[in-house]
């Protein structure tokens, strides 16, 4: 009977330890919200990298797009800038 009294106190400490220490980790000092909050966490990390991969496809989008106006504003400027054959035109008949 002192043996198990012995190991049920020596059981008893170390979960006083460990809520100590998720106490200190934490800030957390109800035991119920220590529950919840455990027993959350899975549903929290599944919306978590439902964000991530809704993060990277809008990333992904937003570079495509940023690429294509890129290419669209260089054919643009390619387009507005005169060819070597209208300046050299342009030149010759300010000469007569």
């Amino acid at each position: 009977m002192k043996k198990k009294m012995e190991k049920e106190m020596k059981n008893s400490a170390v979960i006083n330890d460990a809520f100590k220490d998720i106490k200190t980790a934490t800030g957390v000092t109800d035991v119920g919200e220590m529950v919840k909050k455990f027993l959350t966490r899975e549903q929290t990390y599944s919306q978590l990298l439902v964000n991530v991969s809704e993060s990277d496809q809008k990333f992904d989008r937003l570079q495509k797009d940023n690429d294509e106006l890129s290419l669209r504003l260089n054919e643009i400027n390619v387009g507005t800038q005169p060819s070597a054959n209208a300046t050299d035109v342009d030149a010759a008949a300010s000469k007569f």
